[in-house]
């Protein structure tokens, strides 16, 4: 028993360190510092560049090279004079503009802006997705402490039944049969409150995971702001903010595109040429020459195997394919906002059925006390009536639990799950994530 209120103490303390925080500080402090959404920040910088690579292809083109080189000629037929070594040196500038691709360039616009879309809303998508998993991380944390408190107490209590069921034993009131059944539920206990504070750690690492750092005071969760007043509105919500169907839009429009890529690469492309060259051999300075070139040059594929063609089938079979993901995506969405709803409703009824549980319970408690130190009432009925509350307590700690992430999945289900405002959430805007 030493040891374990040893270890309590030095959790308690390690917990009450660090200054009191809010669901909100937690948020904020996951979405700075949490190195999973640092990578998929990461990945939306890079997919942000298709849209420049797509547009240089109508831009002006321009290449520089440069050459230098030494020749040793040697003849073995005596008629042919031998020239010997020489030192030359060639320069040549060249630019293309593209006149008319057929297309090619708006596709290929077309497909990097879709790519954009695609990656901010898998960005918010995964933002959104931590900003939930940290509220299930705080409110298992307070869950945790919760329970720990109220095992705590049902030591306590249990102790002080050992001790009266004793007393009563050593007055002769009592059996000693009464002794052993306070004693087994006093070591049960004892052995439930390790156990508990075991799963206060590994919340409490939890949490550290996601957050950056252990938790402190957690207040409590103030209700979420925002939820939608009925299951028609969350749906309607979910069909213009939830991340994973705007993706799977975004993915939609990329694969229509994509098919006017490939059908592009098996049509005319006509392009503006120039070029100036100069070169010369370093000995003989009257040797330089240069030369202009200018000229349109027009491709046709006329013959390629059939690989355009069947690239463009493949786009076309993908394309297919990318709107019947869309048709799964929304019905997925819709069966998540429906769930979402119907589980907020349940984690708000079971709210108010524990706390009605744990006020019958403590007064029930306090009576089967009294009818006992009275002589009415058993030990064993004392002790079960014990294990009732604390059945109770911990039933409320659990559905607490629930509706705080009930509330928090509910605005992820329909897209809307943000940090409340004036929490000091700065980072969207500081890295510019909404794409081009």
């Amino acid at each position: 028993m030493r040891i374990l209120m040893v270890s309590l103490a030095a959790m308690s303390a390690a917990l009450g360190t660090a200054r009191a925080d809010t669901l909100a500080e937690a948020m904020v402090s996951a979405q700075e510092s949490n190195p999973t959404l640092a990578a998929q920040r990461q990945r939306l910088r890079a997919t942000r560049e298709a849209l420049p690579q797509a547009l240089s292809q109508a831009l002006p083109q321009l290449s520089v090279v440069g050459t230098a080189g030494r020749t040793d000629r040697d003849f073995e037929d005596p008629l042919i004079p031998d020239t010997g070594e020489s030192e030359t040196w060639a320069a040549q500038a060249n630019v293309s503009q593209l006149l008319f691709g057929s297309g090619r360039v708006w596709a290929s616009t077309r497909a990097a802006r879709a790519q954009i879309a695609g990656a901010v809303a898998d960005y918010e998508g995964a933002r959104q997705t931590l900003l939930l998993d940290v509220a299930s991380a705080y409110a298992n944390v307070r869950q945790a402490q919760a329970v720990v408190a109220a095992r705590e107490t049902n030591v306590a209590n249990l102790q002080l039944l050992l001790e009266y069921a004793q007393a009563q034993f050593d007055a002769g009131v009592v059996t000693r049969t009464d002794v052993a059944q306070s004693q087994a539920r006093y070591a049960q206990a004892r052995t439930l409150l390790v156990q508990a504070q075991g799963q206060m750690a590994a919340a409490v690492e939890a949490y550290r995971r996601l957050v950056g750092r252990p938790p402190s005071d957690l207040a409590a969760p103030p209700a979420a702001m925002g939820l939608p007043a009925s299951l028609e509105s969350a749906l309607a919500t979910a069909v213009d903010n939830n991340p994973a169907l705007i993706a799977a839009q975004a993915d939609a429009r990329l694969a229509d595109a994509n098919v006017d890529v490939a059908a592009a690469q098996g049509r005319v492309n006509v392009t503006l040429e120039g070029g100036y060259g100069i070169g010369a051999d370093f000995d003989d300075d009257l040797s330089e020459a240069s030369t202009d070139t200018v000229g349109v040059r027009v491709a046709v594929p006329l013959l390629q195997g059939g690989a355009i063609r069947s690239r463009t089938r493949q786009q076309r079979a993908l394309r297919s394919a990318s709107n019947l993901d869309l048709a799964a995506a929304e019905r997925v969405v819709q069966e998540g906002v429906t769930n979402a709803w119907t589980g907020l409703a349940s984690a708000r009824a079971a709210v108010n059925s524990a706390r009605e549980q744990v006020e019958a319970s403590e007064l029930a408690y306090e009576g089967v006390r009294l009818e006992q130190e009275a002589g009415s009432r058993s030990t064993v009925e004392v002790l079960d009536q014990e294990a009732d509350l604390l059945t109770a307590r911990i039933a409320l700690a659990q559905a607490e639990r629930d509706l705080v992430v009930a509330e928090r999945r509910l605005l992820a289900a329909v897209g809307t799950l943000d940090i409340p405002q004036g929490a000091g959430a700065v980072i969207d805007n500081n890295d510019q994530l909404r794409g081009r």
